[in-house]
């Protein structure tokens, strides 16, 4: 029986013989090394996960977006928004009255599939409910532009800084919260709205 490589090995020096072994005896404690540092860092991360307080929770309703924070229940932020002209307008100005206010910008096709809803909606409701818009990247002359295709007649302000989004937890577009009379976030629906679903919120939240 034939070994290849065997005549070859009876001709090395021990020392090179001996330098070989160790060698791979090193490489086996390397791969060792790094597979106990994988499997430390894989459980260190699932007990982070497992214990950090943060926690984002996600609209289970049909065309919900994830990533956005629940705000149902908490009291609508006090920040600065902008008008058209950049006047700054406090949101605590925005309380008293029942508020729907929708989170869109202009190339967001969600935002202008429904934006219809919530122009139908305001010509409905509008005397009792107070509806405004807060848009997230447009300048002032193109979200003039998008609302002007809908005949949109509802006040229109910008959050430049992101601080009203920031407080709520809005992350993605279109969001749309009903917020009652004394300020409280009292429903917020994520996502595309329809007219079924913006009735129906209505006439929960906002009985007649």
């Amino acid at each position: 029986m034939s070994c290849n490589g065997c005549d070859t090995l009876k001709t090395l020096p021990n020392e090179v013989v001996v330098g070989s072994l160790a060698l791979v005896r090193a490489r086996s404690s390397l791969l060792i090394t790094v597979a106990a540092v994988l499997l430390i860092s894989v459980a260190g991360g699932w007990w982070w996960s497992r214990s950090t307080d943060e926690t984002y929770e996600l609209d289970a309703t049909a065309g919900s977006i994830a990533l956005n924070k629940i705000a149902e229940g908490s009291v609508f932020a006090t920040v600065d928004l902008q008008t058209a002209t950049g006047a700054r307008v406090s949101t605590d100005t925005l309380i008293g009255r029942p508020l729907i206010v929708n989170f869109w910008f202009s190339t967001c096709e969600p935002c202008r599939r429904e934006f219809p809803v919530l122009v139908d909606a305001h010509e409905l409701h509008g005397e009792r409910i107070r509806f405004i818009g807060v848009n997230l990247s447009d300048s002032a002359e193109v979200a003039a532009a998008f609302t002007a295709q809908f005949d949109a007649t509802f006040e229109t302000f910008f959050d430049r800084d992101g601080r009203l989004t920031s407080a709520l937890g809005v992350a993605t577009a279109p969001v749309t919260m009903l917020v009652d009379e004394g300020g409280v976030v009292r429903r917020q629906l994520t996502g595309e709205i329809t007219a079924a679903s913006l009735a129906t919120a209505i006439r929960e939240v906002f009985p007649s």
